[in-house]
């Protein structure tokens, strides 16, 4: 079993110009995989580029890493337009493209009047079409979201086609994971819940008649590294609603907290509303204790050692988010010490 390390770009913080050097610094650092986030709007607030283009620009400036989207959804685009796109990217870049998808949120789709309905049977239908269109036969299809006659791309994948991540979080969707998708993208989650929910994606896998190792296992995790325990836990606390933005989550690893009422999920909050204060507040409810558990996070021993936690739990893929405190440092941490070790460990 290989373990694979990704980064998160630090989208929506940075200047989109310095994107492209921020990406060849990882790559040139040994991580696997660098990965976007694809949002119109974005919680929190800052410079939020469109990912696709972002991704096209990585295709032809990178050489070896892979390039991943972390996560975009079924209601934005038609999935053969994505289809499309995706294919352009994927032969830019040789065949390095993996396209993560959930069910949408309501930052980038409500504000501007898109639909969010039936989000779970409109995934499965815009990942079937977009499959189909890949191969590169004509054909008709009558769905409940799109209606196709005699469709067919003329351009395809550089392989057969362009690996499916699903971010997936609840029973249904975990069980759809396991049914047809090639990698699941959880948010954060302890390494005991991370093994629970595993067992859930697998029961879809049993149910589809696939093979456990036909799926790839990643995890969407924060990442703050520092000999300095204080220093560590200063800056998560500056991000704690975001290392764990599901307070369900959070009471189910145990923790009790003060929920704000009327509180909405991540994915139902908007910015620029009451949502989003609430969320704060909630965010201030965590306790530091939690933030480690929910993320990767310490001395360079003790990240290690969580490391191991979550490959036993499952994880074979992990996507980080690098919030420093020294951000080069950090880098260089997982680039000398941190992806050797596990390269060696688990070749």
């Amino acid at each position: 079993m290989s373990i694979r390390f990704g980064i998160m770009l630090p989208i929506p913080t940075v200047e989109v110009r310095k994107i492209i050097s921020i990406a060849k610094v990882n790559e040139n650092a040994g991580f696997d995989s660098i990965w976007a986030p694809d949002h119109l709007l974005f919680i929190p607030e800052g410079i939020t580029p469109n990912t696709l283009s972002i991704l096209s620009a990585l295709s032809v400036s990178t050489s070896r890493v892979i390039l991943g989207i972390c996560v975009s959804d079924p209601h934005r685009l038609h999935p053969a337009v994505t289809a499309q796109i995706l294919a352009t990217i994927d032969q830019l870049s040789n065949g390095r493209l993996i396209f993560g998808i959930g069910i949408g949120e309501a930052m980038n789709l409500t504000p501007f009047g898109i639909s969010r309905d039936k989000r779970l049977a409109k995934l499965s239908e815009f990942i079937y079409i977009m499959r189909k269109l890949w191969k590169g036969e004509k054909f008709s299809y009558e769905g409940k979201y799109w209606k196709l006659k005699d469709a067919f791309l003329q351009i395809r994948p550089v392989k057969d086609r362009i690996p499916i991540y699903i971010g997936a979080n609840k029973p249904k969707s975990l069980r759809l994971t396991g049914k047809i998708a090639d990698g699941w993208i959880p948010g954060p989650l302890t390494p005991r819940l991370y093994e629970k929910y595993l067992k859930i994606v697998y029961e879809g896998i049993k149910d589809a008649g696939r093979k456990l190792d036909e799926i790839d296992t990643a995890i969407y995790l924060y990442t703050c590294i520092s000999e300095d325990l204080d220093e560590v836990y200063n800056r998560l606390r500056q991000f704690r609603p975001l290392v764990i933005s599901s307070p369900e989550k959070l009471i189910e690893a145990g923790y009790k907290v003060e929920i704000p009422e009327g509180l909405k999920p991540y994915y139902e909050i908007l910015p620029y509303s009451e949502d989003l204060i609430k969320f704060k507040q909630y965010g201030n409810s965590i306790p530091d204790e939690a933030l480690i558990e929910f993320s990767i996070s310490g001395t360079v021993e003790q990240c290690i050692k969580k490391i191991e936690e979550y490959i036993k739990a499952g994880v074979k893929h992990f996507i980080l988010v690098n919030v420093g405190p020294n951000i080069k440092q950090v880098i260089e941490i997982y680039s000398k010490q941190i992806i050797p070790y596990f390269k060696e460990t688990y070749r």
